[in-house]
């Protein structure tokens, strides 16, 4: 939780408090009981006691202010004051899905976390050859992208789904949701032009394809080539690290909404 203690201020000025994902119902007025792992945050990270403000959060109901009804070693419950920011519309989707070759180490949490900040909507790890890890942590994994919304601002936390092979992520890939795959032999349009002439609510829709280390070999490169609704991007002329080109895309397509009228965006 580490950054979610950032303490945002409302217009008089008076700190609102650590943020917190919360994705049980949320309304004014009502009583919220906190689990363990966000009591301990509370309680002893955060020092709180009886009287402090915290705000809790989720994609269905907004944001709300919270004030510490009461603390302790063993509980924590907070009541609901007023919303301070409603959910998104309906219509304003998630943000676009990073589908994304299993990476290995380190590097793996770092795009978890950084693709929540540039809003991505889901995440989906793809199996692919050339794969250096084969497993991952979801629960992990999760609880990092849980951080990083609380601590970005945003009100949703993308979907991390389980991991699945190549083709069987593209056999079930919507045909009519564009998908751009990026594609490090430096071919297709560059991913700017292509988000541009997408308009907003494509983009809020769209896929982003982006292989593991090793890059797609052959056999995936024609796999890729052949499925419905898919389209070769590029990034630029430099070869990207992985993550560095899943991060790179986010955020070309996330500009590119804002561009075209996506300021308002309240994800």
């Amino acid at each position: 939780l580490a950054g979610a203690g950032a303490c945002a201020r409302a217009g008089g000025g008076r700190a609102l408090g650590p943020r917190l994902h919360v994705p049980q119902p949320l309304a004014a007025g009502c009583g919220v009981g906190l689990p363990e792992a966000q009591r301990h945050y509370l309680f002893s990270v955060m020092r709180l006691r009886e009287g402090g403000r915290a705000r809790l959060f989720n994609a269905d109901d907004g944001e709300f202010e919270a004030v510490v009804d009461a603390i302790g070693k063993r509980e924590c419950r907070v009541s609901l004051l007023s919303r301070l920011r409603p959910p998104p519309a309906p219509e304003e989707g998630g943000g676009p899905t990073l589908l994304f070759g299993v990476l290995k180490g380190a590097r793996l949490p770092t795009l978890v976390e950084k693709a929540t900040e540039l809003g991505a909507g889901a995440l989906q790890p793809v199996l692919c050859e050339r794969c250096a890890a084969r497993s991952l942590n979801l629960d992990r994994l999760s609880a990092i992208a849980t951080e990083a919304a609380e601590q970005s601002g945003r009100l949703s936390v993308p979907v991390l789904s389980p991991p699945l092979r190549l083709e069987a992520a593209l056999a079930e890939w919507d045909a009519a949701r564009p998908l751009w795959a990026c594609d490090e032999r430096g071919g297709g349009t560059p991913l700017a032009r292509a988000a541009r002439e997408a308009g907003s609510g494509a983009l809020r829709s769209a896929g982003l394809l982006v292989g593991p280390e090793g890059g797609f070999s052959a056999a995936e490169f024609e796999a890729v080539a052949a499925a419905p609704g898919v389209a070769f991007v590029s990034l630029g002329s430099n070869i990207l690290r992985a993550e560095t080109a899943a991060l790179a895309a986010l955020a070309v397509v996330g500009a590119e909404e804002e561009a075209v009228g996506g300021e308002g965006k309240n994800v």
